[in-house]
């Protein structure tokens, strides 16, 4: 109902049903019963799905499928369901005897009857696929991976092609079903998920009633016997353990909805059952997985993503048919035997809350090559399916001694020459193997990478190897000095931590003797103390640290004494770390180094290809003169990153950013000496520019700032009072943490925000236009001068971040002031918090509280009768909880120790959160 939100003039809600009753109780005000479709346009339907696929091309048999086709519809009483199911079967087989067996079957009329037909009419392993679905409920939205592997495990899919995995068999059956309308795909998102129509659903679940069984009544008494494989909805297990403990025969459970009463009992019944192949767990109320759990011997998938298990057991690695391992984002370890499991085929680990990155990867499997579906690596060139490849070593050693054992360990790894993404880590050697010096020996390797190979000092000289390439990572390759010609379909280039790798442009002047004036050496030493005092003192000492082993490298590269940076040495590599003492020597270091660089006799440009899209510059070094001759040109260009180079004093001209007329994204971080973004206003798409810890970047008035900036970030840089005075129309989020020298910020003019997050501004007094905005999520934290006055009249639509009860309550109350629907209070040093009790908490759904130091909750959460969802998060002084809403449904609490004993079904707290749903203590 998410469009009807506007509420514009003429909106309407068109229900449709099976039955007058739906109707009628949603008091709708019109109600259109849908008549028959006209005997040709039915006719016109069922054809269309008759003859969809693949054309007939003989005239003489068209004519007589239409024909049988015409006589068909007759006999399927206008149903469009009828007509679409049938249909699609036909035009599957397109011959006369198919389509005449059709005629010879009675009722066809009736939807079920012909569902009924088309079942019979599928491969015998694709109905025992299909009846597997009757497990989930009606409307449930099927993964077509997470079904196939459920079937794999199930063993209803088995391969009889050996050029075809299993996998893309079922994926084949899976896709086979869709082409019948068994199942209806949905867009969600980024995703595709599968839906089934009720009356399908109704035909799977009559079939499997003998074997397949839902738990989702309470009132449940007996489960039949036979059934092989259950799923469960239930908010209590405890009541059907001796029904579940009586299924001898059982093969398969799965917790599709988390219970809300202790499983443990039930589930260390449910070990006893070694028959069981398929365990999917919800919400398993402990972090430990039994060590029972090596009962099951026959287990071939076990899931626990939606749990808050984080301990495997060793016993886990007994289960020597385990083909699926699916764990929650919890486990950051697994058991150092995991290697025995020689039939894994499957290895995942995923977490569902928003707080974790998308692309999280695997703890490191202990012997991953003892895995058998792993282990034949001297035929490894033959894994046609084998799309990308990671060949990673470990950091146990002394990365920097060369290892020659490296290069035999690559020489036998001869990959498939259909790989599209290599990446080489940890490699000691100065060699590449000889498969990797072939011409043409890759034919069509989309993605390199090199990371952390020591001894490297180039990229392969063959330049048929990366030919195709459209995407090169170079990363912490220390010993790298030149780049080759780059391919000419390049997209996305990252160079990180190659401080041999020196940028100068051919024309650009000597500048060694007028450093300090380009430097601003004063300013940056001024500036820097301030936002090291409010940032990470750890960021700023190993950048410090880098920028002095760069001096080191370049230093021995070009054979220059080395004593002459001894006491340099002797400040930067102090135990005790005095920020301004290490900032001169910084400064001390960092002129060594620059002079070192404009006094090369060498000049070395990058010159990208003009397709590139992506550029990612890091530890490297760059020039003035060089950034602007490797940008110019590139009007393909998306994103630009420019990290941690010291070399930079101003970004390009208006002459070089005009030209960049694609460039959306730039992120600069940790340019100590830039001064200037140059002509950046000229880049008239960017929309989204970050600024990190740049001291001497002078941000004032604004006038370098793109107008159509839509999202900025400044974090630890000096920012003057009139930055935002002018411009930035079409700014839409607003986030600063960590900036000095900002006791004002006048935001009214900014009439797109709607998001603005203000953190760690210790000097900040007040905010002036908040009261003017729409804005939907405002984030305070850590803003101790800030004039409480300047938010009494602001409203927030949807998210509140808070550090200070003060500020919040002083918001709450604020005349007309409407708690959003999430509330956010974090690192909170208050010992208590009080609710302002006049505020108006009725559109409040989620609350969390993280990181505070109070000893107790608010005592009036029970007024806010809208929560729905209470989220307590590393808060140990907390030992209980007051009385709770009856709204609530949704409890989490991590590293509370104390709250979670009082959570416990004994402890002070548990009568008052017993009713809740689903209860999670991590």
């Amino acid at each position: 109902l998410t469009p009807l939100v506007s509420q514009q003039t003429g909106s309407k809600v068109l229900i449709t049903s099976r039955s007058n009753i739906l109707p009628a109780s949603l008091y709708c005000n019109k109600i259109v019963p849908l008549e028959n479709m006209e005997d040709a346009e039915f006719l016109a339907l069922f054809q269309n799905h008759t003859f969809s696929g693949a054309e007939i091309r003989e005239h003489s048999l068209r004519q007589m499928l239409e024909v049988i086709a015409e006589k068909l519809a007759t006999r399927l009483g206008r149903s469009p369901l009828a007509a679409k199911t049938v249909g699609l079967q036909l035009s599957r087989k397109k011959d006369i005897a198919s389509w005449k067996d059709a005629l010879k079957k009675d009722n066809l009329s009736d939807p079920a009857k012909a569902l009924s037909w088309s079942y019979d009419k599928l491969d015998p392993r694709l109905q025992r696929c299909f009846l597997y679905c009757s497990l989930y409920p009606k409307g449930y939205r099927y993964g077509m991976r997470e079904l196939v592997h459920l079937w794999m495990a199930e063993g209803f899919i088995d391969s009889c092609n050996e050029n075809k995995r299993v996998e893309d068999i079922g994926k084949d059956c899976f896709s086979e079903m869709v082409s019948v309308s068994f199942f209806q795909p949905i867009g969600h998102g980024f995703r595709t998920y599968y839906v089934m129509h009720d009356l399908i659903h109704d035909l799977a679940e009559s079939l499997s009633k003998e074997h397949c069984f839902r738990l989702e009544d309470e009132k449940v008494a007996d489960i039949p016997c036979t059934v092989r494989h259950l799923s469960v909805r239930v908010e209590s297990m405890i009541q059907h353990k001796q029904s579940i403990c009586k299924l001898h025969h059982l093969r398969t459970i799965i917790c599709i909805d988390p219970v809300k009463d202790d499983v443990s009992d039930v589930f260390t019944e449910i070990l006893r059952n070694s028959k069981l192949r398929v365990l999917y767990l919800s919400l398993y109320n402990s972090s430990k997985l039994p060590g029972s759990i090596d009962e099951l011997k026959h287990l071939r998938y076990l899931n626990i993503i939606n749990t808050s298990i984080s301990e495997l057991p060793r016993s886990l690695c007994t289960l020597y048919h385990l083909q699926f391992l699916k764990l929650s984002l919890e486990v950051k370890s697994l058991p150092d035997k995991l290697c025995n499991l020689n039939k894994l085929w499957y290895l995942e680990r995923h977490g569902s809350w928003i707080n974790y990155p998308y692309n999280t990867t695997l703890p490191q499997v202990p012997n991953i090559g003892k895995l058998t579906l792993l282990q034949q690596l001297y035929n490894f060139y033959r894994k046609i399916h084998l799309e990308s490849l990671h060949l990673g070593w470990s950091y146990m050693d002394d990365i920097n001694v060369e290892d020659n054992l490296h290069l035999e360990i690559l020489e036998g790894l001869m990959p498939p020459p259909r790989l599209r993404g290599l990446t080489i880590q940890g490699y000691r050697s100065a060699k590449y193997p000889g498969w990797f010096l072939q011409d043409s020996y890759f034919e069509n390797l989309e993605t390199f990478e090199l990371a952390n190979c020591t001894a490297l000092q180039g990229l392969p000289t063959n330049a048929e190897l990366l030919g195709n390439c459209c995407s090169l990572h170079l990363r912490n390759v220390p010993k790298l000095k030149t780049l080759p010609c780059l391919p000419a379909g390049l997209k996305e280039l990252s160079i990180s931590k190659c401080p041999l790798l020196i940028f100068v442009s051919s024309d650009e002047p000597e500048q060694h003797d007028q450093l300090e004036n380009i430097m601003n050496i004063d300013q940056l030493a001024s500036n820097l103390p301030l936002i090291t005092h409010v940032g990470p003192v750890s960021k700023t000492r190993d950048i410090i640290a880098s920028e002095f082993s760069s001096l080191e490298q370049l230093m021995a590269l070009m054979d220059v004494d080395m004593s002459r940076i001894e006491n340099i040495r002797s400040v930067i590599e102090r135990e005790e770390f005095v920020i301004e003492d290490s900032i001169n020597a910084w400064i001390c270091c960092h002129k060594e180094r620059m002079g070192l660089i404009y006094g090369r006799s060498i000049r070395l440009p990058l010159v990208p290809p003009s397709e590139l899209t992506k550029l990612y510059l890091s530890s490297c070094s760059i020039t003035d003169g060089a950034l602007a001759v490797c940008l110019n040109g590139l009007t393909s260009l998306r994103s630009l990153a420019l990290i941690k180079i010291m070399t930079l004093t101003t970004l390009p001209s208006q002459e070089v950013f005009q030209h960049l007329t694609m460039l959306g994204d730039l992120e600069i971080k940790s340019c100590w000496c830039l001064r200037s973004l140059g002509g950046l206003r000229a880049a008239t798409s960017l929309s989204d520019v970050r600024l990190y810890s740049c001291p001497s970047l002078d941000l004032a008035r604004g006038d370098e700032m793109p107008l159509s900036a839509e999202e900025l970030i400044i974090f630890y840089c000096v920012v003057a009072a009139n930055f935002f005075s002018s411009g930035l129309q079409h700014l839409r989020w607003l986030n600063m943490v960590g900036c000095r020298s900002l006791a004002s910020l006048s935001i009214g003019h900014l009439t797109s925000l709607a998001k603005l997050e203000l953190v760690d501004l210790p000097d900040l007094c007040f905010i002036e236009g908040l009261s003017s905005l729409k804005l939907h999520l405002v984030s305070l934290k850590d803003v101790p001068k800030l004039n409480a006055k300047c938010i009494s009249q602001f409203r927030v639509q949807n998210t509140l971040f808070v550090s200070s009860p003060l500020i919040l309550n002083h918001m709450l109350s604020a005349k007309g002031f409407i708690v959003p629907e999430v509330l956010f209070l974090r690192n909170c040093k208050e010992p208590s918090v009080s609710f302002e009790e006049s505020a108006n908490f009725s559109s409040l759904r989620h609350l969390y509280l993280k990181e505070c130091e109070m000893v107790s909750l608010p005592g009036n959460l029970k007024c806010l009768t809208s929560l729905t969802r209470l989220d307590i998060l590393e808060c140990p002084n907390i030992s209980s909880l007051p009385d709770l809403p009856s709204s609530l449904q949704h409890i989490r609490v991590r590293g509370c120790e104390r709250l979670k004993e009082s959570c416990q079904a004994l402890g002070e707290s548990w009568p008052k959160i017993a009713s809740i749903r689903c209860k999670e203590f991590i």
